[in-house]
């Protein structure tokens, strides 16, 4: 065995790997990241959904289409796509990452954003990549902005350049959690601007965050992308909230 083998095995005795929902040792170790109970609590997104936010449809046998919130209020962005429903295992490992400063947890989930196929987006079409920022005040609690990780992790796949300074969080706002759909939206209005629309002129864009829970911060972001000048915004996240 060469001496990386012999280390990568020393490493897994030393920090064995854990599973990313419960923190289980996974033992025998063959490359998967979370242990078979909390696997089955996984559910990807799949089948009809909105063409536009993504929300699925799982009683529907029809093909993709509308949902009556989108034909009500069309968002700012042309689509939002996620792979996971936001529950079980995949909130327990975004809540590790995001609030435990489990970076380790993060570059995993980065990792499989980056290497999975969102079969909507043509890659090719966009120019830059966006991380949903932070207020300078809650960065600097935090340490890191989990966004900017992921959106790293697909730059370097796609091979598009990210841009974290393009948009800045200018009003330092309430934490989102607990707040239904109205109060998001009063929450974060007015709570971003671009800092060079010059750059981003007739640009296409993809908007990256960790979790889309009803809409508002993402669809603040793109209302204000698209006000100074860019052609289009995209939304991928890790996981959404399903309300059924």
């Amino acid at each position: 065995m060469n001496l990386a083998g012999i280390l990568n095995d020393l490493s897994e005795i030393i920090f064995p790997p854990q599973c990313l929902g419960c923190a289980e040792i996974l033992h025998p170790f063959n490359g998967q990241i979370f242990c078979p109970d909390c696997l089955e609590q996984i559910h990807f997104i799949s089948g009809s959904i909105c063409n536009i936010c993504g929300t699925t449809f799982p009683d529907s046998p029809s093909q993709n289409h509308l949902c009556g919130d989108c034909q009500e209020t069309k968002p700012y962005f042309s689509c939002a796509r996620a792979i996971f429903s936001y529950d079980d295992a995949i909130l327990n490992a975004i809540y590790q990452f995001k609030y435990k400063s489990n970076i380790s947890v993060g570059e995993i989930l980065a990792d499989f954003m980056g290497g999975f196929s969102f079969p909507d987006i043509d890659f090719a079409d966009y120019s830059f990549i966006i991380p949903v920022p932070l207020h300078i005040k809650r960065l600097r609690e935090r340490g890191f902005n989990q966004s900017l990780i992921l959106a790293r992790a697909i730059g370097e796949k796609h091979q598009i350049s990210v841009d974290f300074s393009l948009l800045k969080r200018h009003k330092f706002t309430l934490t989102q959690t607990g707040s239904n759909k109205k109060e998001r939206k009063q929450n974060i209005k007015g709570a971003f601007e671009v800092t060079d629309k010059k750059k981003i002129a007739g640009k296409s864009i993809i908007l990256i965050d960790d979790v889309y829970t009803t809409g508002a911060t993402v669809n603040e972001c793109a209302k204000t992308l698209l006000k100074a000048g860019a052609q289009k915004v995209s939304v991928l996240t890790l996981a959404r909230v399903l309300t059924h």
